[in-house]
């Protein structure tokens, strides 16, 4: 419709240009006769590019599109107008001419605006196939840090479970029964595209459950959590490596144990999340360890610089750990 309503306007501008010099019988003879050529020319240019044709053929059946739409708009124009013949030729061959030097240009145009839009769709189709291929490095990169989450738990968990068997079978079978439960929620987060802070609320119990019963009443937690903020879209595997952190290097060595309380926010368009305990603080563990790298590499994979991990001494003891990400971004 665009190149219709081009054409229309470029040939009443050819009409004038026409009458101008003197040529013809007239501007509204020379309107039909334009109107002719050029509305020709485009149906066989628009033919011509449908074509599968490719290289030199498509530019020889442009060449001819022009030519022939010259010639047939012509005749056209005759029978419209009810003009014949000039008995010299020389009225068709001065049409003829004319079509050809503004059909030519026409025909310039459209194939310009044709190889532009072929290029800009090439350039589309390269840019997709680079952020595929991108997305595919992402999703591996995620996979390859969320396998790197030290499962040392597990392992002592297993120990747990074996040492109890004899000892305590009731309790052995309680470790086992949370044991089984977080390796599901695990599995099911780890294997999902997506998921919601809800799933990783859900997770991080059956792992705290699970750690419960492993070190009894020396550990105790609270999440303090908007049920609205449960639907939020969340990565998997974010906040057990911080909650991990935080009994690894802060409950476990405290003689008398501690609290891990896990909060989250709406603080604008973003979600602030934070894990704090009770326990030893950054003297007991100096430096930031693999989990928080972990996680700070994911952050950047996923958000870029608009996510970020932030370490603190907690207001009495222990540490805080402060994750902020844009809300409303797919996890």
């Amino acid at each position: 419709m665009r190149s219709l309503i081009a054409t229309v306007v470029f040939n009443t501008l050819i009409a004038g240009f026409l009458t101008a010099l003197g040529f013809g019988g007239g501007f509204a003879i020379n309107l039909v006769f334009s109107q002719c050529v050029g509305l020709s020319i485009l149906a066989l240019i628009q033919l011509v590019l449908w074509l599968p044709l490719n290289g030199a053929l498509r530019g020889v059946g442009v060449g001819g599109a022009v030519v022939a739409g010259a010639l047939a708009g012509g005749v056209l124009g005759r029978l419209l107008t009810g003009i014949g013949a000039s008995p010299d030729g020389s009225h068709e061959t001065q049409a003829l001419l004319i079509g050809l030097v503004f059909g030519t240009i026409a025909a310039g145009f459209f194939w310009l605006r044709q190889r532009n839009a072929q290029l800009e769709s090439d350039l589309r189709a390269r840019e997709l196939a680079r952020l595929e291929a991108e997305k595919q490095s992402l999703a591996a990169q995620l996979r390859m840090l969320q396998a790197q989450i030290e499962p040392h738990f597990l392992f002592n968990s297993l120990a747990n479970v074996a040492a109890l068997i004899e000892a305590d079978p009731k309790l052995a079978g309680r470790l086992l029964d949370a044991l089984i439960r977080y390796l599901r929620s695990s599995l099911a987060r780890t294997r999902a595209e997506g998921g919601t802070l809800g799933d990783e609320v859900a997770l991080l119990t059956a792992y705290l459950d699970v750690l419960g019963i492993r070190m009894g009443e020396r550990l105790a937690y609270a999440f303090e959590i908007a049920p609205d903020l449960l639907a939020e879209a969340f990565p998997p595997m974010l906040l057990q490596p911080l909650v991990e952190n935080a009994i690894r290097h802060g409950l476990e060595p405290k003689v008398a144990g501690g609290k891990i309380t896990v909060s989250a926010c709406r603080q604008g368009h973003r979600l602030r999340i934070s894990v704090a305990d009770d326990g030893l603080g950054f003297a007991a563990a100096p430096g930031e360890g693999v989990g928080v790298a972990n996680i700070r590499a994911r952050l950047a994979a996923l958000y870029g610089a608009s996510a970020s991990l932030e370490l603190s001494p907690g207001v009495d003891a222990g540490v805080t750990a402060t994750m902020s990400l844009p809300l409303g971004v797919p996890a």
